[in-house]
């Protein structure tokens, strides 16, 4: 009789006021029968979902249900982590498709860490950042790999684990599910102990407890239900600005692996699974820990969709021998005549659509032709959507010819559709980019130039730019190592920056002729931050002006984003204890120095992701779930809504030159609303701002669909004045709500290539020009994109 495994569970999700939408999903399934137990093991899921709206939590309750249903009722296998890695790209495939379904959930998708803890063995997956946890005999250990920009800058020796937590970028994802038609996911194995616990949880509990508080409350609070409270309640005391969600496994006794199934064994496929409460279970005895060492990982498997992953066949017990071999002959002459049937069998199903085809070829070659026709009806209509829809429509009735034999005149019809389907989808393309005001990228004004880390042994993380007296152009890069350092003609990081006192630089912005540097230092466990204002000079080392913020940030207060337009530098202060409201600093310049701020305090439901400032006092922030919202610096208005004039239309997947026969033809999707909301945050989103032909615009990069939307104020939204509170004293008005603001489509610049991995961007004081920092996504190589932005000033048209 084999040892059971016997598990102890405890799940939490914690909301709380942080979020509208709970975007985290978790779920623990038991099968009831204890064949399937043994045969499919314990499936715990923790999924935290993004995207704007409620999209994030559609996305994880889909990747919740989907690996939970196919890995027990759909999958027979009994290969564990082949049967998980099926389940996963399932649930990745269907968010997709549902994603494609309602525009409104366009960009949708979620992390996901899978545990399946079987007999003495558990395999846990991952895609994201969520985390698997071991604890055993006193230590804490991460088991899976966080998929994230920061942690890929860990892994390559430019970030340390310190400054990885409080880095800008900590919530740049660089895998999910939902995100891509592929997704890699990598597998681990644990052989498990008596007295082990494995911890699942999302980032809004990793990215606040450190291992050595997540050990301290596992080891005190014993019970799962009681330690995974503690967890939680430990992340919100640390600030909490996400959802937070976990499961605790306690192990109490470690089960023997299972035995193989025989054939003909009972069918499984339909066994009752039961998906147990979200409260968490019974405390029972917790059992000695046992030494770590005794244990080592295994190394994670990387699977994607390229993998070539064998369906599971069942096992087959060993025949009895027998004295009496009479029967081998007629056995053997048996299984020859099986093999033949067999590739008999197969040969007619592969080559029977080619033999006997049931597809009627002229049929499918006049709805090709029609399709066609109705395509270019589309085109003279100016409606290019409507005809790539209908070449989509022909493309896969030609498709359907691929492996039919053609008579001769059959044949050359079907090369000239194909012609015609080529050509008629390249125009289509180039109109759909017309009447969307897309320019695809490079053009004539778009250079992409790699940056030479020179002697710094760093990479850069952002960039800033500025123009001295003179008008000669400076440009600075901020390192992974928090130094400031100047950026040559070369694209070379050069002379790193002397600030008072060697701090650490978090942040850079510029106005049109200063370096705006955010610093901190910390001495005593007590953290002092400043403002430092750099006048770039020619052939000398810039003059520094410091600015103290001591009397601002008192009592956890931090700031962390830094924005300006000409002489009004904006600073936005946070604190963990009040993660619902924010402060925004107004200095104004004069003479190289700031002086005193006025003050401004708004409500917040989420973080706040990037800045940019206008004229007039005018700022736009880009939330945490990728609402674009707008506040009149100054006066009574809370930040208001902004909304385009007509629904921004979504880039094509290709452009007119890329477009062959091999591939797809690209169907425009519908955007959602007229309301300014991005997909997804994580994937590197950012606001910037600058004058073209002297009217201001703003620019939204949106690194889900690699691109820059270029935006200004319509002609018929207006922008109220602002109205100072307290006089326009130095002081703190309280914001109320205020009418959405209206943007029109400037133009949209789109590249998958440029900006496969947008790290910051700065613009150019003097040219109507963005400057991009990127990856390509690998660690050690950074480009600085330049993209001139004026459509009247340069090739970058539609």
């Amino acid at each position: 009789m084999s040892k059971q495994l016997r598990l102890d569970v405890a799940q939490l999700t914690d909301v709380g006021r942080k979020r509208p939408h709970n975007e985290d999903n978790m779920a623990y399934v038991m099968p009831k029968d204890p064949q399937v137990m043994t045969k499919k093991g314990a499936l715990f899921i923790v999924a935290d979902g993004m995207g704007g709206h409620a999209a994030g939590e559609v996305a994880s309750e889909i990747a919740v249900d989907t690996i939970s249903n196919v890995y027990y009722q759909q999958d027979d296998g009994e290969d564990a982590p082949a049967s998980l890695l099926r389940a996963i790209k399932r649930a990745n495939t269907l968010i997709r498709q549902r994603a494609a379904e309602n525009m409104s959930r366009s960009g949708m998708g979620t992390t996901c860490v899978s545990a399946i803890l079987r007999g003495g063995t558990a395999y846990i997956a991952n895609v994201g950042d969520s985390r698997a946890y071991l604890v055993r005999a006193g230590q804490v250990r991460q088991v899976s790999q966080d998929h994230s920009w920061v942690e890929e800058q860990v892994r390559a020796g430019l970030l340390s684990r310190d400054q990885a937590r409080s880095h800008a970028q900590r919530n740049v994802v660089t895998r999910a599910l939902g995100t891509q038609s592929e997704v890699e996911v990598d597998i681990f194995t644990e052989k498990i102990e008596d007295g082990d616990t494995f911890i699942l949880c999302s980032d809004g509990l990793s990215g606040q407890v450190s291992d050595d508080e997540l050990h301290t409350i596992v080891d005190k609070y014993q019970q799962p239900q009681e330690s995974v409270y503690r967890l939680v309640e430990r992340a919100n005391e640390n600030g909490g600005p996400d959802n937070i969600t976990a499961i605790i496994i306690h192990v109490l006794d470690a089960g023997w692996d299972p035995y193989p199934v025989p054939v003909g064994g009972r069918e499984l496929a339909n066994a009752e699974t039961s998906v147990l409460s979200r409260a968490s279970s019974s405390s029972l005895r917790i059992t000695p820990k046992i030494d770590e060492s005794q244990t080592q990982p295994m190394p994670p498997a990387r699977l994607n969709g390229s993998a070539n992953l064998q369906e599971p066949s069942r096992t087959a017990l060993a025949p009895a021998r027998h004295k009496n071999r009479r029967l081998l002959l007629p056995t053997a002459a048996f299984l020859v005549l099986v093999i033949v049937a067999l590739v008999v069998g197969g040969s007619y199903y592969f080559l029977r659509p080619i033999l006997f085809p049931t597809t009627n070829v002229d049929a499918s070659l006049s709805d090709a032709s029609t399709q066609v026709a109705q395509a270019k009806k589309n085109l003279g209509a100016n409606q290019p959507g409507n005809a790539l829809r209908a070449l989509s429509s022909a493309q896969k009735d030609l498709r359907s010819l691929d492996h039919i034999a053609l008579s001769a005149s059959q044949n050359q019809n079907m090369k000239q559709l194909q012609n015609d389907l080529v050509s008629t989808t390249q125009s289509a393309i180039t109109g759909y980019d017309q009447q969307s005001l897309i320019a695809s990228l490079p053009c004539p004004s778009t250079t992409s130039a790699a940056i030479n880390n020179g002697s710094t042994n760093t990479q850069p993380i952002a960039v800033a730019t500025a123009n001295d007296a003179a008008n000669k152009a400076f440009r600075y890069a901020l390192g992974a190592d928090h130094n400031l350092y100047q950026l040559d003609n070369g694209n070379t990081l050069t002379t790193k920056q002397s600030l008072p006192g060697n701090p650490r630089v978090s942040f850079v912005n510029s106005d049109q002729q200063h370096i705006l540097v955010l610093t901190s230092m910390t001495k005593n466990n007590a953290t002092k931050y400043s403002l430092d204002v750099l006048a770039p000079k020619a052939g000398t080392k810039p003059d520094v002006a410091v600015t103290t913020l001591d009397t601002y940030t008192k009592n956890g207060v931090v700031p962390t984003l830094l924005t300006a337009w000409q002489s009004d530098t904006y600073l936005v202060l946070t604190s963990p204890t009040a993660p619902n409201s924010a402060t925004i600093l107004d200095f104004s310049m004069n003479n190289g120095k700031l002086g005193n701020p006025r003050s401004l305090q708004i409500s917040i439901s989420t973080s706040i992701a990037s800045v940019a400032a206008f004229p007039n006092h005018q700022l736009f922030l880009l939330n945490g779930d990728g609402n674009i919202q707008s506040l009149q610096f100054g006066s009574n208005s809370q930040a208001s809504s902004v909304v385009s004039q007509h629904p921004i239309p979504l880039p094509l997947t290709m452009s007119a030159k890329d477009f062959s026969l091999q591939t797809d033809v690209p169907v425009p999707g519908q955007p959602s609303s007229s309301f300014l909301a991005l997909p997804v945050v994580s994937h590197a989103a950012f606001l910037t701002a600058n004058l073209v032909s002297n009217a201001p615009r703003l620019y939204v990069i949106d690194g889900f669909y690699h691109r820059i939307i270029a935006l200004q104020v319509a002609q018929n939204s207006v922008t109220p004045m602002p109205t100072p509170a307290n006089g326009g004293k130095t002081g703190g008005g309280v914001a109320t709500q205020a009418q959405p603001l209206t943007m029109s489509l400037v133009q949209q610049f789109v590249s998958n290539d440029l900006f496969n991995t947008v790290k910051g961007v700065a613009t150019d004081p003097k040219n109507a020009t963005l400057y991009l920092l990127t990856s390509n996504g690998q660690a050690s190589q950074s480009n600085l994109v330049s993209v001139g932005v004026d459509p009247q000033a340069n090739a970058c048209t539609p």
